[in-house]
């Protein structure tokens, strides 16, 4: 009986024990657990948070729409900036050409009568006009209608060419004046075609900065919504996992504190020094 009485004693001391060692032990174990477990978060929280960055966007398509309209517009510009210069530069030459047409048609006098220096004088000149004529160039541009105001006007050459006034009266040179009065209306009619495409092209221009910057705030918005976007969805990946590790800390702890009470519950009463109890031990 006593035997059975003394191992019974013994028991509790050994329970007590590996309690004691099981709390111990815990906290380390704990510890290399914990450590490979948020290891093993990090790399997946690391890895989730690539997968959000090169998700494609949302708003794709929109984007690139966007993107391949804007460039469109960005290629557009220099074709009408170089068109818009070829004409301006023409606008020069057609205003010189109407002041030296003006100089051709009295070139063969005031008077009825025209002699041989009149008729030297109108060819020196139509040799000017036709100088004048060969440096105004045509430039087409397919989006804009000129009316081929320069093309018609530079198919004059030959008609010009072949002018040969004579000394006689302004009746014999007839032809001549009439074809020099044409010109001068059709040239006329170039500078003011000219004018006006010019004045158009800087309008398409324009219109054209105004569009770029509309794709652009649209471009921003989408691009900014799709940040906005992953930034959201990354912060909310952190939180998750953020939240993970802290209820596993949590459980950890509970676990502990419950070896910890495991542990008082098995460990033998010894009463206080001078208790009526110790005459019972």
């Amino acid at each position: 009986m006593a035997n059975s009485i003394l191992g019974s004693t013994n028991t509790i001391p050994l329970a007590a024990t590996l309690a004691q060692v099981g709390r111990d032990s815990a906290g380390p174990n704990f510890e290399l657990r914990f450590s490979q477990l948020q290891n093993t978060i990090i790399r997946r929280v690391n890895a989730e948070i690539k997968r959000v960055n090169d998700s494609g966007s949302v708003n794709k398509h929109k984007i690139e729409k966007l993107q391949k309209d804007g460039l469109k517009l960005a290629d557009s510009v220099p074709v009408l900036a170089a068109y818009r210069s070829g004409n301006e530069n023409n606008l020069g030459q057609l205003q010189q050409l109407i002041a030296d047409t003006e100089t051709l048609s009295s070139s063969l006098g005031d008077d009825d009568d025209v002699d041989q220096s009149e008729v030297d004088a109108f060819n020196a000149q139509l040799a000017i006009v036709l100088d004048r004529l060969d440096k105004i160039y045509i430039y087409i541009h397919p989006d804009i209608n000129d009316a081929r105001a320069i093309q018609f006007l530079k198919q004059q050459v030959d008609t010009l060419s072949a002018l040969a006034p004579v000394v006689g009266t302004k009746a014999d040179n007839q032809a001549v004046t009439d074809a020099v009065t044409a010109f001068q209306n059709k040239t006329q009619s170039a500078l003011d075609t000219t004018q006006n495409t010019v004045q158009l092209t800087l309008n398409l221009e324009e219109n054209i900065q105004s569009r770029q910057a509309d794709i652009l705030a649209r471009f921003e918005d989408l691009t900014t919504a799709d940040k906005a976007r992953k930034t959201a969805e990354i912060t909310n990946i952190k939180t998750d996992y953020a939240n993970l590790l802290t209820a596993i800390s949590i459980t950890f702890e509970t676990n502990k504190n419950y070896t910890a009470e495991l542990n008082k519950f098995l460990t033998p009463f010894t009463p206080e020094p001078g208790s009526i109890l110790n005459l019972f031990s």
